[in-house]
């Protein structure tokens, strides 16, 4: 399988390894699934089809691994002081597995086509229409046509949003595979924690007062309830950005970058917490 990887690329390494786990339990999926019966294809995952449960369990804890095991890489890269050495295109294309990652998941989440991705998929249009001038062809594009059901939303979570990870990482990391210790490693967290949290098909209906959407858009929701739908996409935007543009800033605008990203976390849990208060009461 190769040279071990450094310890401080392990998470970069590891990425990769989910990356494949993510694949590989998505492969296994594609048969079981039917984008014009979701909720019901979902149910059949859990109730009809043996270990099948399992199989979407890992899928979906590997997503959030590949995910998380980014940003500390990424982290990790910007603590040590190593952008610099990653030439600019690469890191800019580097940053966008980052959104890419997220498009994933949330697209998973749909797919699930129960009430609280239905009421997620009518969100997510509203916000991707509220982008000036091609806000409704983005729509269109991403999420179909109103009224055409879960079927693009299917081919970009199991084609775009898999193609485009696969070739983003191998440009970064040189390695087409994981190594065999970051997917076994990778493989074995996502069968434990599956083991441990189950991920059970969402209600097919919604009930009054009831948080909906992905915990980590919570965020994003809350943003919703203070400020006008663009934020939903100028704040992920520019934090995109902020990250991209610490391949080209030094010194004090690096530190003013980096003030920047620190406090749109902070926001982001602030606005968490404002939802989960304003759901609670």
């Amino acid at each position: 399988m190769g040279e071990r990887p450094a310890d401080g690329h392990r998470f970069g390494a590891l990425s990769l390894g989910f990356l494949a786990v993510t694949v590989l339990s998505g492969v296994a999926l594609v048969p079981m699934y039917r984008p014009e019966d979701a909720l019901a294809s979902v149910e059949a995952i859990h109730g009809a089809i043996p270990g099948a449960w399992l199989i979407r369990a890992v899928h979906a804890f590997a997503a959030l691994g590949f995910l998380l095991s980014t940003v500390i890489h990424l982290a990790q890269v910007v603590v040590r002081g190593d952008v610099g050495r990653v030439p600019a295109g690469i890191w800019w294309r580097s940053t966008l597995l980052l959104p890419i990652a997220v498009a994933g998941m949330l697209t998973g989440f749909l797919l699930r086509g129960d009430a609280e991705a239905i009421a997620a998929m009518a969100v997510g249009r509203g916000v991707l229409g509220s982008v000036p001038w091609i806000g409704e062809g983005l729509a269109t594009l991403l999420l179909g046509p109103p009224g055409a059901g879960l079927g693009p939303v299917a081919l970009h979570h199991a084609g775009t949003l898999t193609v485009l990870p696969w070739l983003l990482s191998f440009e970064h990391g040189r390695r087409a595979w994981p190594d065999l210790r970051s997917l076994v490693t990778a493989l074995l967290a996502s069968i434990a924690i599956a083991g441990i949290v189950p991920v059970a098909p969402g209600p097919a209906e919604g009930a009054a007062g009831r948080l909906l959407g992905p915990w980590y858009l919570l965020g994003l929701q809350g943003m919703l309830l203070d400020l006008p739908v663009v934020t939903a996409w100028i704040v992920p935007a520019a934090a995109v950005l902020g990250v991209g543009m610490l391949a080209h800033v030094r010194g004090r605008a690096r530190t003013a970058v980096m003030a920047g990203l620190g406090g749109v976390a902070v926001a982001w849990v602030g606005w968490t917490v404002r939802l989960l208060v304003a759901g609670a009461g």
